[in-house]
Formats: C-alpha cells, sequence, structure tokens
C-alpha cells in the first residue's frame, strides 16, 4: 500500500500549469466582464420574471442556436485533453459524452456512457457498466475498447483530464472484460470513485483516435457532429441523428461564436437576435437584463465557490489566530452585494457545498472585527499589513479583494491590493502555489472525495493553502482526509467526513465568502435551455433546447 501511495503522489506532480482545467468542470476564464464589476455596490433582488429555466411546451425541431462567448483567440481548441476554457467546454459539451454527469442536487451521479458502477468490497476495484447502442459519429459501435483507450490517456501529465485521477487510478491495469464491461483498479481506495470521473475534460474518446484527429476532425457520441473550428472566430456542430438519447436534440445546428472582445459587444448581439445564448454572463449585464423585452435571464443558486486562500504552513498565516481573524473581518453579505451586486449566497469556510456529507450544521461565521483584533493582538500582530494578489479570473475577484481590504481596515489591518495578469495569475511564475495569500474558486464537485483531493490531500495538484504541510499534526490531517475517502460504509464515512470538516472549520485556510449564482442570458423565442446549481448552464447543455 505504501508502494501505491508513493506512486499516485508521484503520477499527481507537473500539472500546475493547467490550473485551469480542473477545478471540477468549470475550469475556465470569463473575461471581458470582470471589470464591469469595479464600481458595483447594489444588490437588490431580480425579478419576478427571470427564472431558471426559459419554460417547456413541446419542442419544435430544426433551426439553428448561434451562441455568444467571450473569446480565448488563437488558444481556443477542441480537443478535450487541452480544453481550457469557457468556449472550449460549450464546444467539447456538444461533441463528445462523459462516463457519468453530475445531477441537478449536485448529490445525485447520472449515468452517461456508464450505466453503473459497482465496487469490490474494500473499493480497490471498480467495475463500470456501459451503456448498450451507442455509435460514434462515423457509424462505429462504442464499447469497452474505447474506456480503456480513453481511461490510458489519462496517465498523460498534459492531458486536462489527469488532475483528478492521477493519484488514484492504476492506468495500464485498467481492461477490458466484455464488450460493455470495464474493470479499474485503483492506488487507494475510494468510497466515491465514480464522482471523479464527471468533469467536462474526461470526455470519452473513440479506441485508437490520435491527437491530430481530435484537433482537426474530431469524432465523439455527442449531440452535435462536428463541421467547422476556427479558433477565436467560429465552430459549427450540426445534429447527431442517431444520438443515445432517443429524439434529442431538437435544433439542427449549434454555431458558437466566440469572437467577442467585451461583454458590451455580446450583450448588443443578443438584444439584437445576432445570437440566441450567452452563458456566463458578468452581473452587471445580468443586471441590465432584468427588465428587458428582448431576452430573458436566467438565474440560479449555485456551488461555484469564491474563497480568500491562506497558507497554513509558513508566513503570517501559519498562525492560526490570524487565520481566524482573517475570517472574523470578512463581511461576507456585503461582499456578495458588492462584488457580484447580489447575485451569490453567503458561504462558509469549507470545500464541497451541498455534496454528500458536507456539514451543513457547522455554523456559518460572521464579522467580528473586535474578536478579529482580540486574535491578532494574542498573535502580536496588532499592525498586520499584506499583500493580496487578485486578478480578473472571475467576475468578482478584483472587487471582492477591494471590498474585504477595506473591512479589514476595521480591525487595523492594512491590506495592499495587487492586481495580477489573468493570463500569469495561475503560473508558478505569477506566483501560484507559492504566494501566502490569494483568491481562487471551485467549480461544483459531486463528492467530498472529490474536492478534498483536487485540493487538501498530498499529492493534490491544487493545495494552495498547504494543508498537510503544516507543524505539528499535517501528516494526521492528510491521514483523516484518506481514511474517509477509503471509507465504504456509509455510517463510517459520514463520521469521519465530519470530523474531516471541523477540522479544516478550526484550522484550515479557506476563508469562503460565496457561493455564486449562474447567470446567463437567452432570445426571447429560445425554450427548453436552464440554469442549475450543478455547473455554468447545467454544464453547457443545449440538447434539450429548441426555438420557437
Amino acid at each position: 500500500m505504501q508502494h501505491d501511495r508513493e506512486e499516485a503522489n508521484r503520477q499527481a506532480t507537473d500539472v500546475t500549469r493547467r490550473r485551469f482545467m480542473t477545478i471540477g468542470a468549470q475550469g475556465a476564464l470569463a473575461l471581458g466582464g470582470a471589470g464591469l464589476l469595479a464600481s458595483c455596490s447594489r444588490g437588490s433582488s431580480p425579478s419576478s420574471s427571470v427564472g431558471t429555466s426559459t419554460g417547456g411546451g413541446k419542442p419544435v425541431r430544426g433551426g439553428t442556436f448561434r451562441v455568444g462567448m467571450i473569446t480565448a483567440g488563437s488558444a481556443e481548441t477542441i480537443n478535450p485533453a487541452h480544453a481550457v476554457n469557457n468556449s472550449d467546454l460549450l464546444r467539447i459539451a456538444q461533441l463528445y459524452d462523459n462516463l457519468f454527469t453530475v445531477g441537478p442536487d449536485v448529490k445525485t451521479l447520472v449515468p452517461a456512457l456508464a450505466l453503473s458502477a459497482e465496487p469490490n468490497k474494500n473499493a480497490t476495484v471498480w467495475t463500470l457498466k456501459l451503456r448498450p447502442n451507442v455509435k460514434w459519429h462515423d457509424g462505429k459501435a462504442f464499447g469497452a475498447d474505447d474506456v480503456v483507450y480513453t481511461l490510458r490517456s489519462w496517465a498523460d501529465p498534459n492531458n486536462n483530464a489527469h488532475g483528478q485521477v492521477a493519484n488514484l487510478v492504476k492506468f495500464n491495469a485498467v481492461r477490458k472484460i466484455d464488450q460493455l464491461t470495464v474493470e479499474v483498479p485503483l492506488l487507494i481506495p475510494a468510497g466515491q470513485f465514480p464522482s471523479v470521473l464527471t468533469f467536462n475534460q474526461q470526455c470519452v474518446i473513440q479506441s485508437g483516435t490520435s491527437q491530430a484527429q481530435v484537433n482537426s476532425h474530431p469524432v465523439g457520441t455527442g449531440p452535435f457532429k462536428f463541421v467547422s473550428f476556427n479558433p477565436g472566430q467560429q465552430s459549427v456542430f450540426a445534429r447527431n441523428p442517431d444520438y443515445w438519447q432517443e429524439g434529442k436534440p431538437y435544433v439542427d445546428k449549434v454555431i458558437v461564436n466566440s469572437s467577442f472582445t467585451d461583454e458590451n459587444s455580446r450583450e448588443n448581439a443578443l438584444l439584437s437576435g445576432a445570437i440566441d445564448i450567452a452563458p456566463i454572463l458578468p452581473p452587471l449585464v445580468a443586471k441590465s437584463l432584468e427588465s428587458s423585452s428582448q431576452a430573458t435571464l436566467l438565474r440560479s443558486p449555485s456551488v461555484v465557490q469564491y474563497w480568500f486562500l491562506m497558507r497554513v504552513d509558513q508566513g503570517p498565516f501559519a498562525d492560526n489566530r490570524v487565520r481566524q481573524a482573517m475570517k472574523l473581518i470578512a463581511d461576507r453579505p456585503a461582499l456578495v452585494t458588492g462584488a457580484l451586486a447580489g447575485y451569490g449566497t453567503v458561504a462558509n469556510d469549507l470545500l464541497g457545498v451541498d455534496t454528500q456529507y458536507y456539514a451543513s450544521d457547522l455554523p456559518q461565521r460572521h464579522q467580528d472585527i473586535e474578536q478579529a483584533k482580540f486574535l491578532l493582538k494574542k498573535a502580536g500582530q496588532e499592525n498586520f499589513s499584506f499583500t493580496l494578489p487578485t486578478c480578473n479570473a472571475l467576475p468578482g475577484f478584483n472587487p471582492s479583494a477591494t471590498l474585504f481590504a477595506q473591512q479589514a481596515a476595521q480591525a487595523g489591518v492594512k491590506v495592499n491590493v495587487q492586481i495580477v495578469s489573468a493570463n500569469t495569475y495561475y503560473t508558478p511564475s505569477g506566483g501560484f502555489l507559492k504566494r501566502p495569500i490569494g483568491l481562487d474558486y471551485g467549480a461544483p464537485f459531486q463528492s467530498l472525495s472529490e474536492v478534498y483531493r483536487t485540493f487538501l490531500t498530498s499529492g493534490s495538484p491544487f493545495n494552495e493553502t498547504w494543508w498537510g504541510h503544516q507543524q505539528p499534526g499535517g501528516q494526521a490531517a492528510w491521514n483523516l482526509i484518506n481514511e474517509a475517502i477509503s471509507a465504504v460504509d456509509p455510517a463510517k464515512a459520514e463520521q469521519l467526513w465530519h470530523e474531516v470538516q471541523v477540522q479544516q472549520y478550526n484550522e484550515g485556510g479557506i476563508l469562503g465568502w460565496t457561493n455564486s449564482d449562474d447567470l446567463a442570458a437567452v432570445g426571447k423565442n429560445v425554450r427548453g435551455i436552464s440554469v442549475g446549481r450543478e455547473g455554468y448552464m447545467n454544464y453547457y447543455r443545449l440538447l434539450g433546447g429548441w426555438l420557437t
């Protein structure tokens, strides 16, 4: 077992340069709109006409969905292995399918290309039963060979599906049992293993497919087939008439216009009818569309969490009294109102909201300036000051840093906000995984096992708080998390995960201030499109939408 853990840790290295790939399924830049928030201080509730869906009725076949996305220029791709930005994620969601997807309540695992996943008695080997009668876009039958080929391809550290399974799957031992059965051996026990197979980039690709083919003319099992792709300009996909979800999709074509360089031009295109769908809206754009007669605003609470992250192993935040003071300085409702125009809910200092075993019984922290001052004095930090790096990676990042600096001043703390380019913020040269404190976010996760292995265990690709490196007690903290991950019995898992979260709540380096809303807008003739808790525009699902 020790050897397996060492092998797991080696597999998890060399992934920090791909920060945007995996934070849940939504690791992507919302460029062009973050700057709009700098002067925002209002937080009124949306009008009653704002909903989570464009409504029902009998679907109508035909027509074209035109989707507008902020450009990522020549860096855009249709290769799941390299997908990074929002337009990438939207494109691959049309072409490919995953083994499982996340349900509307976040806790539920929804079968896609896999119908079920069953563990052995200690959850070290999982057996996947695959969906029959699925065809690839070229007419070939989908089966176990494709899944084995896909899982083994994730062993490549340059593949964006690598990070979440790197310290878990024995890639070379994955094998075909029969045409619709695959066996997946693990390096360590994992009671919630299927939950890590839900990321956007974990698309199933056809056995034997070369990277050159995926880049030039991809063949998937998804609801739409590839027609053309011009990075930073336009992508065209045609309806897959043989899709395994009977009757879907309803539209004949999807055109993704990823040439927009700013949110104003994208909003104008929506209002003029040049595009039909605009996902992932900045709050001020959403605010301006609340009463629009030309578009419908879609708004839903989501579990996309925004955090200030502090290193627990060295520097000023290694003292837990300082970390606790920061958590008590934060006026979270004011941050939600001022940085996100009220489009979010107040968050606590825990990962994985709404997942199974999430400790919702732990009290919500509130601002307490006097207690924060007391803790800082006890820590010898009455005149505490620090630099807080931020960037415009997502709407609300920069204004939340500025607002937090103003709140900290009430406790005598001087915060110097440093705005860093979003292109370098998540790179080693930009301070990623080195900085004492910074901002980050976590997109929807289907389980605590998934999110803790991403952020807080030994070998985690994104352990920005350096949890487990604190002295004393770091190794014991890791051991507790690994014990919870390995638990198969639900009662035991619930007990262990509660212990993990109590420790994280009391000692962790995460200051969670919001669960942001999912915001999108569509034309008045669009039906069947919705937003939800599980991710941006329900993981970019367009197959159930139609045009009146």
